[in-house]
């Protein structure tokens, strides 16, 4: 659970980064080309969406294959 909630966590806060990002720099773009912009809830939802779908599925991988081993023999591996 612990994994799960971590990764959600990440990959939502990386995604509101990347929206914050890509919406200041169509800003700052349209305003050097007065080139009109046009910024959708749908994008924005979606793009938040797929980040947390690709966090979600490579944190919960390495999570599963770990939950998987032998503590001791995984403890002195390392």
């Amino acid at each position: 659970m612990q994994f799960l909630v971590e990764a959600a966590v990440l990959t939502l806060l990386g995604g509101i980064i990347g929206v914050g990002a890509g919406v200041v720099l169509s800003v700052i773009i349209g305003k050097v080309s007065e080139v009109p912009i046009l910024i959708s809830a749908w994008s924005i939802v979606l793009s938040v969406g797929v980040s947390a779908v690709i966090g979600l599925v490579f944190g919960l991988l390495p999570a599963i294959k770990a939950s998987r081993l032998n503590p001791i023999e995984a403890l002195q591996r390392e």
